[in-house]
């Protein structure tokens, strides 16, 4: 049996890429067109605050991120995800992706199955569906069955999914049509500052990795500015690999709608870039990149969709600690362990996620918490330190507050390079993190920028 792991195939066998390059194959593209329609925030369906924009979602579809998805789901393959978690074509995928529109804008629009639609994305020409089915769903109903019930799925759900949930409030949200088809973007936009520079789409990555000399690289999920626990379990989770340490460490940011109370996504970045730019990590053996989604927080459910993602991306192992994409206590905390160590049955994963038909080959490395010791004088696994009673545990809501307070965090907590990032971008917005007022002006101007393309 041979030790050494390769990289593995993008999910699906093949990488999904949708993005015309040629502006002139383009604008014959969106010439065809029978309809021309503006993409529109998702509003929450009670506060009318942006909860989700659907180009995310295409732009990560287009790109390859979420193979072998290439586009707004059918109403079987809706259900057979529901269910089962699978598409039609057996592969291994969580979550609804659905191109949804109001019945007002359907009548306008007076498209049948078989038309194209022009998608437009801040005025201009962004990207073509072409229409090969049209339905109607029940936001709610899809909101409740995509992340579970304590009923249905005992095993990880621990409380009835509701308002308070960001992820929930998105399917929600949602309008009752759905056009289904496959997405194009036929005027590649252009990532933003300071977006631009952590822009590594699964062909530019596995490029990437392939000229640093990557053959293994473990992917740490994030979204949040990095604190020292976060730093030491991306040290400690590096060391898995085969007859060596990975020898790379890849940040995934999510970008996209924040719950309140989180980082702005600006500082995010930012914040882990300074990891090797302080040279806490070696520039060579870390690299900060960014994936376009509006997280749905669905602890297992989003771990799968994860693992996808940076299976796509090339890496060969993805870190997973407690409550992983979680808010509240939905969820057994350790839901996404389980999923991985075990499988969820009731979600239809009745074995690990590596070991099912047609599943994931990325590895999982499960890990538990780090907090700083006084007793042995360091930042400490829980799995090695015997002096629980006197940790000192590094809280998210801890740190906020010092934050909030303007009171610099000791070093332990948080290195210099990373708050100064936090303090540059409060200084930039007003508060130092995501509010109704940063959501809605980031939904506004959104990541990318358009080149202008007459049709």
């Amino acid at each position: 049996m041979g030790l050494l792991i390769e990289t593995p195939l993008p999910h699906g066998g093949r990488l999904v890429e949708r993005v015309v390059t040629d502006p002139e194959v383009g604008k014959k593209m969106a010439k065809m067109a029978k309809a021309v329609y503006d993409i529109k925030p998702t509003l929450h369906y009670e506060t009318g605050v942006p909860v989700r924009n659907v180009y995310r979602e295409i732009m990560s579809i287009c790109y390859g991120f979420f193979s072998p998805v290439e586009g707004s789901m059918k109403q079987a393959e809706l259900e057979r995800v529901l269910k089962e978690r699978r598409l039609l074509s057996e592969w291994i995928f969580p979550y609804p992706m659905l191109f949804d529109i109001s019945e007002e804008d359907y009548k306008e629009l007076g498209v049948e199955v078989g038309d194209r639609v022009l998608l437009r994305l801040k005025g201009k020409p962004f990207a073509v569906i072409d229409v090969e089915e049209i339905y109607r769903i029940n936001p709610e109903e899809v909101a409740t069955r995509t992340f579970g019930t304590p009923e249905d799925n005992p095993e990880v759900v621990r409380e009835p999914f509701d308002k308070k949930h960001p992820g929930w409030v998105i399917y929600r949200s949602m309008n009752p049509v759905i056009l289904a088809g496959k997405y194009t973007i036929i005027n590649e936009p252009k990532l933003m500052p300071p977006f631009d520079r952590f822009w590594y789409p699964p062909r530019k990555s596995r490029e990437e990795y392939a000229k640093r000399g990557w053959r293994t690289v473990i992917n740490h999920q994030t979204r949040n500015v990095p604190h020292v626990g976060h730093e030491m379990l991306m040290k400690s989770a590096g060391f898995t690999g085969d007859i060596e340490p990975c020898h790379g460490i890849q940040v995934n940011a999510i970008i996209g709608v924040k719950r309140r109370g989180d980082y702005p996504d600006e500082a995010i970045v930012e914040g882990h870039e300074m990891v090797h730019l302080g040279g806490y990590i070696k520039p060579e053996r870390h690299l900060v990149t960014i994936c376009l989604w509006d997280m749905r927080y669905g602890n297992p459910i989003e771990s799968m969709l994860h693992g996808i993602i940076r299976q796509n991306m090339g890496c060969t192992h993805h870190m997973f600690g407690r409550d992983h994409a979680a808010v509240g206590e939905y969820y057994d905390m350790y839901a996404t362990q389980i999923l991985w160590g075990k499988g969820i049955p009731s979600f239809g994963i009745p074995k690990p996620l590596n070991e099912v038909p047609y599943g994931l080959q990325i590895r999982a490395q499960n890990m538990a918490e780090f907090w700083y010791c006084p007793h042995c004088n360091e930042i400490a696994y829980s799995g090695c330190c015997n002096h629980a009673k006197e940790k000192q545990k590094f809280s998210g809501s801890f740190v906020r507050g010092m934050v909030a307070e303007g009171v610099f965090p000791p070093k332990v907590i948080f290195r210099p390079e990373v708050y100064k990032v936090i303090v540059k971008w409060w200084k930039k917005f007003g508060y130092p993190f995501c509010n109704e007022k940063y959501v809605k002006e980031k939904e506004e101007r959104l990541e990318v920028e358009l080149p202008d393309m007459e049709v």
